[in-house]
């Protein structure tokens, strides 16, 4: 007998045309990134300018990042991969998420030393290079920003009774990497600006220290929801306590285990146990369950009340 009738696959990215979309927008913005850093550190050893160099040298931490998040979909669209563990590669978005996270935190404590350092210790600035450099940077960031915003998920996919966020978190690091960068930019060309024509030469490491405390703060709210979903944490999006609400009317049927958490960034698995008076069949659950929720793995046990 043949069991083809009945294979199931657990390659939810590969089906997820949102994620190939975001893939390709990640790898453009990568390209722009790299190009913009070979440019910026080329003419800082060519023109002696070290704001030059440095704002290169930083575009290098996010190619690295950005470079992180396109490897993770790489791997999370593998199909040897998918095959190879359990519930399908998808936990590759969120663990590129986590690490590009991690990278932000990292990039924000340096910033925020090297403010303090300013600070304590000022340095001559060369204003009006500087500020050149500054609004390079600015550019090439919002149009990377624009291009992964287009890419952004504000679709929905509807149930009967709920709407659920796509949440590909390796994305969403990539955005939030640009937007760091691009508001560290804005932050400095105003303090430039003041330095330079109003002499408050303080301004430059003050916003440094401002704004590595902001990116510090996205770089953990990043952090807290890739490991809530690493560590497979309760869905947000489906609540357990709504699907007991749908058999709550139901006469000698209890629901003692019940598990719901995201697999891929727009797969669902359940997990149930239902003791029922009289069986009515795991069919009858999953139907209902299905005509309300949008779960792509669900396995239902059914026993019977013993009194």
């Amino acid at each position: 007998m043949s069991h083809t009738s009945h294979s199931h696959d657990h390659d939810f990215v590969m089906k997820d045309s949102k994620i190939g979309s975001n893939e390709k927008r990640t790898i453009f913005v990568v390209i722009l990134t790299f190009v913009t850093m070979v440019i910026e550190v080329s003419f800082g050893y060519i023109t002696g300018s070290m704001a030059l160099l440095a704002d290169g040298w930083h575009m290098a931490s996010h190619v690295g990042a950005l470079g992180i998040s396109v490897i993770a979909y790489r791997l999370a669209r593998s199909r040897r991969l998918n095959d190879k563990f359990t519930f399908g590669a998808g936990k590759f978005i969120p663990l590129g998420g986590y690490t590009s996270a991690l990278m932000l935190g990292f990039v924000a404590i340096f910033m925020g030393i090297e403010s303090v350092t300013r600070f304590l210790n000022p340095t001559q600035i060369e204003f009006s290079t500087a500020i050149g450099v500054s609004v390079l940077g600015l550019i090439v960031n919002l149009a990377s920003a624009l291009l992964l915003w287009n890419s952004h998920d504000h679709h929905h996919h509807d149930h009967a009774n709920s709407k659920e966020h796509v949440h590909d978190h390796n994305h969403r690091s990539a955005l939030v990497h640009v937007i760091a960068d691009a508001f560290t930019s804005v932050l400095a060309i105003i303090a430039l600006v003041c330095g330079k024509y109003f002499g408050w030469n303080w301004a430059d490491p003050v916003m440094g220290i401002v704004g590595s405390i902001v990116i510090l703060k996205w770089a953990f709210g990043l952090c807290k929801a890739t490991v809530w979903e690493l560590l497979d944490g309760n869905s947000k999006s489906i609540k357990k306590d709504e699907i007991r609400d749908l058999f709550s009317e139901e006469q000698g049927v209890e629901i003692t285990d019940l598990h719901v958490w995201r697999i891929a960034p727009n797969a669902h698995a359940c997990e149930i146990m239902v003791f029922n008076n009289s069986p009515k069949g795991t069919d009858y659950y999953r139907q209902k369950i299905l005509e309300h929720f949008s779960i792509e793995h669900i396995i239902i046990e059914e026993k019977l009340c013993k009194h």
